[in-house]
């Protein structure tokens, strides 16, 4: 699907979004995707690092500390994407917009309503 080296995960997409507007630590990141999808996603903190660790290793996130609130737990580890993991997004929504086009004109959406 995507142009880059591989297609991103639901959840790698999903993340990153959380971080376009930007850094967040984890505990808000799995807040914000457990609420965006009511429910649906709601990743353990275990897996949830280990994608922010995997997207970090692909340069697509890198850690923020700078983002720390004066008084927070020094524990809390904040991220932010990468302009290369802005541009990976980019790519992958354009990706599923001609996915979402072609399902359209296959008349699949909607199909089992």
């Amino acid at each position: 699907m995507g142009r880059g080296p591989a297609s991103l995960s639901k959840l790698e997409f999903q993340v990153l979004l959380c971080l376009a507007d930007g850094p967040a630590h984890g505990y808000a990141i799995g807040k914000e995707l457990k609420e965006r999808s009511e429910g649906r996603i709601d990743p353990t903190t275990g897996a949830l690092y280990h994608i922010l660790r995997r997207l970090e290793d692909s340069g697509l996130v890198t850690a923020a500390p700078e983002a720390r609130e004066s008084g927070e737990d020094s524990r809390r580890q904040y991220f932010r994407i990468t302009p290369g993991g802005m541009r990976r997004a980019g790519e992958e929504a354009e990706d599923l917009e001609r996915l979402v086009r072609d399902a359209r004109q296959r008349r699949l959406l909607g199909a089992n309503r």
